[in-house]
């Protein structure tokens, strides 16, 4: 399969520093405008911190009200996505071209005078505290919680089990710090997609390009604090669930290590896809689960190996014993090349399906930005599969797929 090197986004950068990264398309009528600041959870000073913050913006900026807000939006057809990750705080707009400089006065409106309402918060805290509580109900999203704080610590801010008392415990005050410390031009990247015109790149430049804005600094990648995994296995009980959810992993490769390519493309293989060595031995062999996923889970610059699933409370051990054994052949035996093919094909159909459209694929530039890898790591990877040979990846299961550098998560009754 031949797999077209896609076209790497062109970079303006703005009078005040900002770094806007752009991919034209005269095919659709739709733009995509994203602002991306730096920080995320890992530099709060307080759990809840930088998600609150974020949420925040939308109820209520300058003199607009959040219902006058949500009702902009609406009237034009807009749609914008809110939401913090690791290291980053991402606010996306999805509009139509023939509109984006009206909406684009919005989202000035929202970043640089948010009025964090004291009455809002109460409502948007009750909303999510009472989510909070019903999620913990559910073993999946509690192991990842619990997850988390195996991956990375106690006393990080990623590592830290968020409570009801932590909703309750934040302040206006908090968002209002959090805010000055990060959403400001000196902390901001911005990428824009889809039917981009100059009249776009103007607007860009005048309302936010041109002198700078907020009262912060710059966060480097160095800011965020650095993880302390806590190995062994962890027990969770959650009273009367039917099934337990089970995740195994580890720290695993940086982006930018040699190793991240066949990680990657291993990580696949052992459990990346509905014919892959979990999925063929836990469900089809063994009928212990329903699904069983590995997975590469990226916080920045850093990537967590993932194994999830749920099982009956019966079936924990011998699905775990099982997990291990598949680990074990991926470090012994070679794979074949029939095998080899099979996943090199699904990758490339898989890539394929992500590379589609002009807007989708802004979303494969702004990761690599996240890991802070050039933008034609992209390419690169592609180029790799090819490639791809057996010996490296049993290396590198050799490397990283052992039981004695794995911590497991098991919530359930």
């Amino acid at each position: 399969m031949v797999m077209p090197k896609l076209v790497l986004p062109k970079e303006t950068k703005m009078t005040n520093g900002i770094s806007l990264y752009t991919l034209e398309s005269n095919v659709k009528d739709v733009v995509r405008f994203d602002m991306l600041f730096r920080g995320g959870y890992g530099v709060q000073q307080k759990p809840l911190q930088a998600l609150f913050t974020n949420r925040m913006l939308r109820e209520g900026a300058g003199r607009l009200s959040s219902a006058e807000i949500s009702r902009k939006f609406d009237n034009y057809g807009a749609w914008i996505d809110m939401y913090s990750s690791q290291n980053c705080n991402h606010i996306t707009l999805y509009t139509l071209a023939k509109h984006f400089e009206p909406m684009l006065d919005v989202l000035c409106t929202m970043v640089m005078n948010p009025q964090f309402s004291s009455k809002n918060l109460e409502t948007v805290r009750r909303n999510n505290k009472s989510y909070f509580l019903i999620n913990s109900r559910k073993v999946e999203v509690v192991a990842q919680r619990h997850f988390e704080n195996s991956l990375w610590g106690h006393e990080h801010p990623l590592g830290h089990i968020i409570c009801a008392e932590d909703y309750d415990a934040i302040t206006r005050e908090n968002l209002v710090d959090y805010h000055r410390q990060v959403y400001n031009s000196q902390n901001c990247t911005m990428f824009m997609a889809g039917n981009v015109s100059d009249n776009m790149l103007e607007a860009v430049a005048t309302r936010l390009g041109n002198s700078s804005w907020g009262s912060g600094i710059g966060i480097l990648p160095s800011d965020i604090a650095q993880h302390h995994s806590v190995l062994g296995r962890k027990m969770v009980c959650v009273e009367k669930a039917l099934q337990s959810a089970v995740k195994i992993g580890s720290m695993s490769v940086d982006a930018s290590h040699a190793d991240m390519f066949p990680m990657r493309f291993l990580t696949i293989l052992f459990g990346g896809y509905f014919g892959s060595r979990l999925m063929s031995n836990i469900r089809e062999r063994n009928g212990y689960t329903y699904h069983i996923q590995a997975e590469l889970d990226a916080y920045g610059k850093k990537n967590a190996f993932m194994i999830t699933t749920e099982t009956t409370n019966d079936h924990v051990e011998p699905l775990i014993d099982e997990v291990y054994k598949e680990m074990h052949r991926l470090c012994c035996e070679t794979i074949k090349n029939q095998e080899l093919e099979l996943v090199r094909n699904y990758t490339f159909g898989e890539l394929c399906r992500e590379y589609e459209g002009t807007l989708a694929k802004s979303e494969v530039f702004i990761n690599a930005w996240l890991s802070g890898e050039p933008f034609d790591t992209v390419n690169r990877y592609m180029e790799y599969i090819k490639n791809v040979n057996a010996e490296e990846l049993q290396r590198v299961a050799c490397k990283y797929l052992q039981r004695d550098k794995m911590f497991e998560v098991v919530v359930g009754a």
